[in-house]
C-alpha cells in the first residue's frame, strides 16, 4: 500500500469543475488517500510548502493538480502504474501565433544531444496534442520528455530529499536567450541535473479551464 497526498496550490480558491474531477477520479483502495490544498501563497511556495507537507506525512507520492486543470478519472492509475519517480499528464495550452489546430500542450521534448536546455521552453520545442496522441494510439504510453507544466504530475517523495531546496522556484535570467523560468521548469531542471527522468503518460490528456477546456 502506498500513501498517496493529493494537493492543489492555488492562490485563492479550487475551481468546482477540479474539485470533482479529483473526487471522482479513481483512487484504488489499496492505496491510502490524503487531499490538502495551499491558499495565499505564490506557485512555488505553495509547491514547496506541498512537497514539505507530504514529507511530514510519510508520503510515498505526491500528486499536484492545479486550480484550474479537471484531470481524467484514470489519471493517478496511469501515472502510478508506471512507477518512476516523476510522471505528468498535459492539457492544451493556446498562447498567440498557436495554430489552432495542433495547438501546443505543456509538455516539452527532450533537450537536443549537444545538451541544450529549454529555458523557457520555447514554441518549437513544445509538443502537440497530434504528437502525444499518435504516441498514444501506438501504445507508447510512458514518454521520456525534458520537462513541462505541472498543471498534474505524480512525484515520488524520494525525490525531494535527493534534490537541493528549493525544489520549486521562479529564475529570471538577464541573458534574453534564456529569459525565464517558472517553478515548475525550475523543478523539471533539477530533476535533469540530478539525472532523475521525467515522463508524461500520453493517456493522461487534462481540460484546462482558464485556457478553454481541450481534450485529445
Amino acid at each position: 500500500m502506498a500513501r498517496i497526498l493529493i494537493a492543489v496550490p492555488t492562490f485563492e480558491t479550487i475551481t468546482p469543475d477540479t474539485f470533482k474531477a479529483l473526487w471522482d477520479m479513481e483512487k484504488p483502495p489499496e492505496h491510502e488517500f490524503i487531499f490538502e490544498f495551499v491558499r495565499g501563497y505564490d506557485t512555488a511556495s505553495a509547491r514547496n510548502n506541498i512537497a514539505d507537507r507530504a514529507m511530514a506525512l510519510n508520503a510515498d507520492y505526491v500528486m499536484m493538480v492545479d486550480s484550474d486543470t479537471t484531470p481524467p478519472g484514470s489519471a493517478f492509475v496511469h501515472l502510478y502504474e508506471h512507477g518512476v519517480d516523476v510522471c505528468m499528464g498535459y492539457y492544451m495550452h493556446r498562447s498567440k501565433g498557436t495554430n489552432a489546430t495542433t495547438p501546443k500542450t505543456n509538455v516539452c521534448k527532450m533537450a537536443d544531444d549537444d545538451g541544450k536546455r529549454f529555458f523557457g521552453y520555447p514554441a518549437e520545442s513544445q509538443m502537440t496534442g497530434d504528437e502525444l496522441r499518435a504516441l498514444r494510439d501506438r501504445g507508447e504510453y510512458l514518454h521520456e520528455i525534458h520537462g513541462g507544466g505541472m498543471g498534474c504530475i505524480l512525484i515520488n517523495t524520494r525525490v525531494f530529499n535527493e534534490a537541493p531546496y528549493p525544489w520549486f522556484d521562479w529564475v529570471n535570467y538577464p541573458d534574453d536567450n534564456r529569459g525565464l523560468l517558472s517553478e515548475d521548469l525550475y523543478f523539471c531542471e533539477t530533476m535533469h541535473n540530478e539525472c532523475i527522468p521525467v515522463y508524461v503518460d500520453t493517456r493522461v490528456s487534462c481540460g484546462h479551464l482558464m485556457r478553454r477546456i481541450e481534450y485529445v
